[in-house]
């Protein structure tokens, strides 16, 4: 008995020694135990132990989480090089975003190979056609612009939140192009609608995260432990998202008239039929409700954080907020919106919403990449499977590249004379590469349309003897979120 116990303790050992073997060629880096890979230091935050292990290993190392195999790049043209290489453009098979299409890869954002690039293709043609980055669409968004400067009028003199319509003329805009809806301010669907957005933002970020980094622990977790990781809330999440959407997909299917597709569900549902019988397509019910998904997901709380963060920022920094207004007032009739054809002029504006993006650095890790095969990187070999992250806000924050890399600093994006200077390197806000972000376009005419129009009408302030914190929201593990709390919104005279 005792023979066969140490020779099946040395068979084990010997097993996770096999397991655990550190593949040839990779990046410096901490490897770690076995199963569990290199454990973070306690009492210290992802931010500050990446910072460590690049003054350590360099812009490329390896970080062994748990059972993935994770290097990260940490400047801009390693993160260049990497996303523009063909053979690096997966998406890691993450719990945590497969849930999302019952672990199919599908929709836009989370999809593989032939599927990602039909998906890409199609989102990127329709959005343009439906009037992304173009005057088309302008109307539509003045419109939610009109309607958000009439609600900012109700909630001013006092300090309080930013107020809730802001979510909801995003979420206006994004249900205009997928499914020609809208809501006013007080309709209670658009509030449940945002409240479930949110809350699957905050159940995200919980302890799935494990589940991605021990891609075989889902299998044997018992439902004590999913729970406790917050899976069980995650799920639920995602299938009231999924719910909801398959219904409006189910309400345009009803009334769905091929000759005059109405947005880009009409123009999905129609494609997908044409495409009945082709052994190439990727379309399916599956896939479009995982593209509106991506959409929202991507699309409405991104627009809407930075929004925040912007008036948050104008609010700490006056002298900012007046320049900006004054150059609105010069280039602008008051009555008047500011559109697109003004945009070239308002120079201080789009300063100022690149400087944004740079500081807060809203999604610091970008959204992670995967090896489709063996892949030789910057002298390294980069076996299949191997997740990629790129460190977007180290790049943001590269002080050999920004003059004040840790303040708010528009002048970064302005020459001698006021103008705006050519995109700068080291500024990655919508990633880079193939995988960039394809709703670039809409969410900087959102952000210039919103932020021109509301600095037009009013005045932004900290509420007196309440600083606002422009630190990031502790609770929010994965994004850099504004805290909660008061602003005061003077209207201008």
């Amino acid at each position: 008995m005792l023979t066969e116990a140490v020779l099946g303790v040395v068979l084990l050992v010997l097993l996770l020694t096999l397991v655990n073997r550190r593949p040839k060629g990779l990046p410096p880096g901490e490897w770690g135990w076995p199963v569990l890979g290199a454990l973070m230091p306690s009492g210290v935050t992802i931010e500050d132990h990446l910072k460590t292990l690049r003054r350590k290993y360099g812009d490329i190392f390896t970080w062994r989480m748990g059972s993935r195999t994770v290097v990260f790049l940490n400047n801009f043209q390693l993160i260049k090089t990497a996303f523009s290489n063909p053979d690096l453009q997966d998406r890691p098979d993450f719990y945590s975003l497969d849930v999302f299409t019952d672990k199919v890869k599908a929709g836009i954002s989370n999809a593989n190979g032939v599927h990602w690039h039909n998906s890409r293709r199609f989102a990127l043609r329709q959005l343009k056609e439906l009037g992304m980055g173009k005057s088309s669409l302008m109307d539509a968004i003045q419109y939610e612009v009109t309607c958000l400067v009439d609600d900012f009028m109700k909630h001013t003199g006092r300090p309080q939140p930013i107020p809730m319509s802001l979510n909801v003329a995003i979420l206006n805009v994004i249900w205009k192009i997928t499914a020609d809806i809208r809501y006013d301010v007080d309709d209670r669907k658009v509030h449940e609608f945002n409240d479930l957005i949110t809350e699957l933002f905050e159940n995200f970020q919980r302890g799935s995260v494990i589940f991605d980094m021990y891609p075989w622990l889902p299998s044997i977790s018992p439902p004590f432990l999913t729970k406790y990781l917050g899976v069980d809330a995650l799920l639920e999440s995602v299938e009231k998202l999924r719910v909801y959407i398959l219904q409006v997909m189910g309400e345009h299917e009803a009334s769905l008239n091929p000759d005059k597709p109405r947005d880009y569900i009409d123009i999905y549902l129609i494609e997908m039929k044409a495409q009945q019988g082709n052994p190439e397509s990727t379309m399916s019910k599956l896939d479009l409700c995982a593209q509106v998904a991506d959409l929202f997901t991507a699309g409405s709380e991104t627009t809407n954080q930075t929004m925040r963060w912007g008036l948050l920022f104008l609010a700490k920094y006056p002298d900012v907020q007046a320049r900006v207004q004054q150059q609105i007032d010069d280039v602008v009739p008051r009555g008047t919106l500011p559109s697109l054809e003004d945009k070239p002029k308002l120079t201080q504006l789009e300063a100022v919403i690149h400087e944004i993006s740079r500081l807060v650095s809203l999604v610091p890790l970008g959204l992670s990449h995967a090896a489709a095969a063996d892949t030789q990187l910057a002298g390294f070999t980069i076996p299949k499977g191997t997740v990629i992250i790129p460190n977007q806000e180290m790049c943001h924050k590269e002080p050999t590249y920004w003059e004040k890399p840790e303040e708010f600093y528009p002048e970064h994006f302005l020459d001698s004379e006021g103008k705006l200077k050519p995109r700068k390197k080291n500024y990655l806000p919508f990633s880079i590469g193939r995988r960039v972000c394809p709703g670039e376009a809409l969410s900087r005419m959102e952000l210039y349309l919103f932020l021109s129009a509301l600095l037009q009408n009013f005045t932004f302030s900290e509420p007196e003897g309440e600083p606002l914190d422009l630190k990031r929201n502790p609770n929010a593990l994965f994004f850099n979120l504004p805290k909660p709390q008061n602003i005061v919104i003077t209207k201008r005279a």
